[in-house]
């Protein structure tokens, strides 16, 4: 089941720039991203015979903050942990498939990479001086517990992201294969699967020295949702999937045919999207 992301779209428009352009290529599985303009009123939104999921830093707050579950200052996980529950709060509203979110951050980022090129955060490697594995890891333990109860009350589905740099591989949690192993002993999947982030998991695979099939093998039972992009394992550059990549024979394995599979490009024409999603659902790619 494909979707198309809304930040295929240029930043800080509008989301409904980027619905409109699906909705007149007959794309009607959408994920709101993270990329848009703060809007007061997101109603128009239902009016869409539209099947929803959402993603992260959706809906869009009106102060810019940096999300990170499991940031060591207060102020910032306290805002963060807010912030997902009132997009769980919004996902209800709009009846949302599914709502996923990024695990944190060692430290936490001076703000978004502004080039084109590459869509990482921005970060100070001297922060790292007072890092603490440890403590961050407890941290976002203690957040997806709070999330998880306040997901379930709302009744939404929800999903971690799994993450991965080469750059910034010393900022990041839920990047090794080891993570996941102990993720998984502390929570089950019934109340909090995997998004797999294909482009992630590249470029953590290269940066860690581990084997992506391998480790895909081991927690296949876990994936409830994937994000999909194509990167040549130095950034996360957000491009458009190409048939017969590495991931090719994964995403369209039956075993994942029913879960949201999601194309998450960036700065990307609306004919390239829709003939990628064309040739995803091994439909013939338009003129």
């Amino acid at each position: 089941m494909y979707f198309v992301s809304t930040t295929f779209i240029k930043d800080n428009q509008p989301i409904k720039n980027a619905i409109n352009k699906l909705y007149r290529k007959s794309i009607f599985n959408v994920e709101l991203g993270s990329n848009h303009s703060y809007e007061k009123d997101y109603s128009y939104l239902k009016k869409y015979k539209i099947n929803y999921c959402v993603h992260n830093y959706f809906p869009i707050p009106k102060k810019n903050i940096v999300i990170n579950i499991a940031s060591q200052n207060k102020i910032i996980r306290a805002k963060s942990i807010k912030h997902v529950q009132k997009a769980l709060k919004f996902s209800k509203k709009i009846n949302a498939q599914l709502y996923t979110f990024h695990p944190g951050f060692l430290t936490d980022p001076d703000g978004s990479n502004i080039s084109s090129k590459n869509y990482d955060f921005l970060w100070n490697k001297k922060k790292l001086l007072s890092s603490n594995y440890i403590k961050s890891w407890k941290l976002m333990v203690s957040s997806i517990k709070k999330i998880i109860k306040f997901a379930k009350k709302e009744n939404i589905k929800i999903a971690i992201e799994t993450e991965g740099s080469i750059n910034s591989k010393d900022h990041l949690l839920m990047q090794k294969p080891s993570e996941y192993k102990k993720f998984f002993k502390i929570f089950k999947k019934e109340d909090v699967g995997l998004n797999l982030n294909i482009g992630h998991l590249n470029l953590a695979s290269i940066a860690f020295k581990f084997d992506k099939m391998k480790f895909i093998k081991n927690i296949s039972n876990k994936i409830v949702a994937m994000e999909l992009s194509h990167n040549y394992g130095k950034n996360d550059d957000h491009l458009p999937i190409k048939k017969n990549s590495w991931y090719w024979k994964l995403i369209n394995d039956q075993k994942y045919k029913n879960i949201p599979k999601i194309l998450e490009f960036r700065n990307t024409n609306i004919k390239i999207v829709k003939n990628t999603f064309d040739l995803a659902n091994k439909k013939n790619p338009s003129r």
